[in-house]
């Protein structure tokens, strides 16, 4: 019931928006999480098929684990920032 709710809120988050930046940071978490879980699924299914050693498939998970980082880089720092900024309560 969790990943409901959770997917509800991300619908209703991405026509209305965030307000805080910490449920941004939150989201953009989640979302790379799926990102790469759905890259490895792709990953796996492709080794199985073609007989490749999972330690090569590790190796492309690592390279793409990088490459989201740096493709989220720049709004995670606007996330961060924003959370500095806050007063804590």
């Amino acid at each position: 019931m969790d990943v409901a709710r959770t997917l509800l809120e991300d619908i209703a988050h991405y026509f209305v928006g965030h307000s805080d930046p910490r449920a941004q940071l939150d989201t953009l978490e989640r979302d790379r999480q799926i990102a790469e879980i759905e890259i490895r699924a792709v990953l796996d299914r492709l080794a199985s098929k073609y007989d490749v050693a999972s330690d090569d498939v590790d190796q492309a998970m690592e390279n793409i684990g990088l490459a989201i980082g740096d493709m989220t880089y720049e709004p995670e720092t606007e996330y961060l920032e924003n959370i500095d900024l806050k007063p804590m309560a």
